[in-house]
């Protein structure tokens, strides 16, 4: 590309210009500019030609007030060409584009494929009109000023709407989506998933973010389909840490999480970490937060848990689920209780039902077969110097507790708890044999117990309903007539 740029300076003096001075009567103008956002290449047929083509859609910024976007008409390899190389925050030369004018819709909420521009040009490159090419390396240090442009939006971070706002207005938000800005913090990243898409069998790959503000620390769950932006936050983007200004980000809801979401459209922009007080609001509420509330379950501590000894609030099985999902249903994402109940079910004699493994580096769940995480900054750091196994065993034992007003089927022992309570590690458990298995197993069951749980509900940052074992004794009959209760 260098040697097609020499080529056209040669033929035409460039005209260097600030994107605030293009006009349609310009065809040398020369941009240099940030990349803020660009699409996924649509590779289609050509007409009456046996080639394809494509089209892909640059927005860039040269100030803090401007941005336009740039569509790229070429041939197809030409447009893979462009997508493979220049990069979210590269800084690019725009040279000598077709400038057009257009009149933008004044309904933000009406579908759009690019973001909104705040100047009235588009830039065009075509097959025999301009083209883009990486800014030179050497000269970088005079637009060193250009890569803050990152944290510089174009739009105030006062304008932003609550997320609490949007939970809502979740009726409304069902029926149709709407675009919006936000000011949020990343909570936590999912393990990214990957799909193959029906149609042409393509891999496609997701990756799920929990966000969150001060209206809504409980977080909102953000969908990432597109690579860049994927590769991206992997990256740059840590939890508790990184602050993003979402501009013009799609909300609608989800009947699978039963909330509303966020998605990164065609339309929208991310400013990472922004200048501003309200950010540093942001930054100084997180500091007074508890990061436990956005680890798994597996990367739970015994420390971060409520202490047995300060759990007093005595409920039956009904009272637990009624305080979960119905009449005593309450905003709070964490209770604990006392329950007076006999274990029912707890199947100790089947030991591949009771042991996991998880990762030692990542702290992620592995499935049992496998011997090694399936992530490549793992694989890597054990490879050097590194004997012994890369995963470690723990305890996730399923048991069922039931009293006169029902039985709780979600209770789980896990790690360190119950290894207190079997006096066994779990390479000590492994080497028990059938019989030793079953009568640990009969120690515990159809005897009554009171046991103090930590329960917590279903949130954007799990599916499930999670009930914690943190401590137990076995109670006798008399002392349980004394303290059980109707309800």
């Amino acid at each position: 590309m260098s040697e097609l740029s020499n080529q056209t300076q040669s033929k035409v003096e460039l005209l260097p210009k600030k994107l605030s001075e293009l006009h349609p009567d310009i065809s040398n103008a020369l941009v240099v500019a940030l990349v803020l956002n660009k699409t996924e290449p649509n590779i289609f047929p050509a007409k009456n030609d046996t080639q394809y083509r494509g089209v892909m859609n640059f927005t860039i910024c040269d100030s803090q007030q401007h941005i336009i976007n740039c569509k790229v008409w070429d041939r197809q390899e030409k447009i893979l060409h462009y997508y493979e190389n220049v990069k979210l925050g590269d800084i690019v030369d725009v040279i000598c584009p077709k400038i057009t004018l257009y009149q933008e819709k004044n309904d933000v909420k009406q579908a759009s494929y690019q973001p909104i521009a705040t100047l009235p040009i588009t830039l065009i490159l075509t097959e025999s009109e301009g083209f883009l090419e990486k800014h030179s390396y050497h000269d970088i240090n005079r637009y060193s000023k250009m890569r803050q442009l990152w944290r510089l939006p174009h739009k105030p971070l006062h304008g932003v709407l609550n997320l609490a706002d949007i939970n809502t207005s979740n009726n409304n938000i069902k029926t149709q989506s709407y675009f919006f800005d936000f000011l949020v913090i990343v909570g936590s990243l999912k393990p990214l998933r990957e799909f193959k898409t029906p149609r042409d069998n393509k891999l496609k790959r997701c990756l799920e973010i929990v966000v969150f503000d001060k209206s809504s620390p409980g977080g909102m769950l953000l969908t990432i389909w597109q690579q860049d932006w994927i590769e991206r936050a992997l990256e740059f983007w840590k939890p508790l840490n990184t602050i993003l200004h979402l501009i013009d980000f799609k909300v609608s809801y989800s009947d699978f999480y039963k909330s509303c979401t966020l998605s990164l459209a065609s339309r929208s922009l991310i400013y990472e970490n922004p200048y501003g007080q309200e950010t540093q609001a942001l930054t100084q509420f997180v500091s007074t937060i508890s990061k436990t509330d956005f680890e798994t379950f597996n990367q739970i501590k015994v420390e971060t848990l409520p202490k047995p000894e300060d759990v007093c609030t005595i409920m039956t099985v009904r009272q637990i689920y009624d305080r979960i999902q119905g009449s005593l249903l309450d905003d709070k994402q964490q209770f604990t209780a006392v329950l007076y109940a006999m274990i029912t079910k707890f199947n100790l004699d089947l030991p591949n039902f009771v042991i996991n493994k998880r990762c030692k580096a990542c702290r992620r769940f592995m499935p049992k077969e496998k011997t090694a995480c399936d992530s490549e900054k793992c694989l890597l750091g054990f490879s050097f110097d590194y004997s012994g196994d890369n995963y470690e065993t723990f305890f996730n034992i399923n048991l069922r507790l039931s009293d006169h007003t029902g039985t709780l089927i979600e209770a789980a022992l896990s790690d360190t708890i119950a290894s207190q309570l079997l006096g066994l590690n779990t390479s000590e458990f492994l080497q028990l044999k059938d019989d030793q298995l079953d009568k640990l197993k009969w120690s515990f069951l159809m005897d009554y117990f009171e046991v103090k749980v930590v329960i917590r509900k279903p949130s954007i940052f799990r599916k499930k309903l999670m009930i914690l074992v943190l401590g137990m004794r076995t109670v006798e009959l008399d002392e349980l007539s004394k303290i059980i209760t109707v309800y």
